[in-house]
Order: structure tokens, then C-alpha cells, then sequence
């Protein structure tokens, strides 16, 4: 239990550290598709894993778990999730796409990652974390990218929520004090979206939740780390 948790807190720790140097203003965007695919084909010549899969590799599997479906049955987010395999997007299917992109918040701070941990509601018990938890107290919060919104509405576990389609993926946003956008809207990279809260059963205190399914809101999630660490690493390069 001992290593486990502190494996949990030096992944937090390595996260926040890469955000803390980051002075984010809000709307703030950042072009990506040069840098992002730069990335990808250096990893790819050095034979390093990549944060999104090399052209041809198809699907990859993540060691940790998580599963295709939300916790019920009309897919409405949430914070835990129970068994299934965790993917990494192919890097293919980004090429055409890969638009402006923005922080959701104005600040980041990690104080839960995805992946297996203590649930917080039930401390009996180890769960998949669904998303990233984010230090927030009732703060704006921002489209990371361009889309479509497809969702807002109010979960009995995840309160208020937003889910944005992003055409390969979508991002939902958890625990909500105020929606500010509604379903079928189109929005922009760094439009503010809601304002963060304490919203739903599955919630300790104010915070917001991201989290990411690939190939809509059946798909599979992945960690919503590797879209907020490429962001960090376009603005701080600035």
C-alpha cells in the first residue's frame, strides 16, 4: 500500500511540477499541428514511445485499466471507472485535424491523475480514476480545443457537466457550479465553457475532473495528461 501510494504521489509531483512554471492567460492558444507532428516523428525515428501513436502502428494498449462504457447505461461521465483496456490515439488520425488548442483552467494543478488509486468515496476500495482531477475553486474554466458541445446537463455522480466533441475524441468536464454553453454550440480553444464547483455525489470538495474517451462518449478514455502536457509545452516554448 505504502509503494502504491507513493508512486501515486511522485506521478502527481512530476505533473505539477512541468505545469508550475506556466503563467497562463486566459484564451491564450497555441498552433499545433507543425510541433505536435515534429514530436510524434522524432519519437518515432529514435524508437521512443510516443505520446500518440506513428502513422501504420493502429491501436496500442496502456498496462492500466479502464472500460469502454461510462458507469451507466446512457453514458453519462464520471469519476470512476471499472475494468477494460486504456488506449493511446493514433497519431493518424490527428494529422488533418490538430486545431488551436488552450488550458482549461488559468492555473494548473494535479490532485489526482488517472489511473488506479484509492477511491475517495469508499476508502476500502482501489478504483480507476476516470480523468485528472484539477485544483479548482470556482474558477472559469475553457474549451482546451475547438468542437462542438454535446452535452450540458447534470449527472447524479458527476454533477453539472460539459462534454465537448472534438471530432476524434471528447473531453467532459465534471462537477460544475455553472454551465455556460449548451448542447449543439460550437465553441472556440480558451472560450469559457462553465465555472468549476462541487457538483454531484462523487465529489470531496470543489475541484474540476477531465476526462477523455477516444472515438466519442462510448469510446475508450485515456489520460487527459497527454493533451494538457503537449499544450504546456507549446505555451512555455513561446
Amino acid at each position: 500500500m505504502r509503494k502504491s501510494t507513493s508512486n501515486i504521489s511522485r506521478k502527481i509531483l512530476r505533473i505539477n511540477r512541468f505545469f508550475v512554471s506556466l503563467q497562463y492567460k486566459p484564451g491564450m492558444c497555441t498552433l499545433v499541428l507543425a510541433g505536435w507532428l515534429m514530436a510524434v516523428d522524432g519519437h518515432a525515428q529514435t524508437g521512443k514511445t510516443s505520446p500518440f501513436n506513428t502513422i501504420g502502428e493502429g491501436f496500442k494498449k496502456h498496462p492500466e485499466k479502464a472500460i469502454e462504457l461510462g458507469e451507466s447505461e446512457n453514458d453519462e461521465p464520471g469519476d470512476t471507472i471499472d475494468d477494460a483496456d486504456v488506449m493511446l490515439p493514433p497519431a493518424d488520425s490527428l494529422r488533418a485535424y490538430l486545431p488551436m488548442v488552450a488550458l482549461p483552467l488559468k492555473r494548473i494543478s494535479v490532485s489526482s491523475p488517472f489511473g488506479l488509486r484509492m477511491d475517495p468515496m469508499d476508502k476500502r476500495r482501489r478504483r480507476m480514476h476516470s480523468g485528472l482531477d484539477l485544483k479548482a475553486h470556482y474558477e472559469p474554466v475553457f474549451s482546451m480545443l475547438p468542437g462542438t458541445v454535446a452535452t450540458a446537463s447534470y449527472s447524479i455522480k458527476g454533477g453539472c457537466y460539459v462534454t465537448i466533441n472534438h471530432g476524434f475524441f471528447v473531453c467532459s468536464y465534471l462537477h460544475l457550479s455553472k454551465i455556460l454553453v449548451v448542447a449543439g454550440q460550437r465553441v472556440s480553444a480558451g472560450q469559457p465553457i462553465a465555472v468549476s464547483g462541487n457538483s454531484g455525489r462523487n465529489t470531496t470538495g470543489p475541484h474540476l475532473h477531465v476526462s477523455c474517451r477516444w472515438g466519442g462518449n462510448k469510446g475508450k478514455y485515456f489520460d487527459p495528461a497527454l493533451i494538457l502536457e503537449y499544450i504546456t509545452t507549446q505555451l512555455t516554448n513561446k
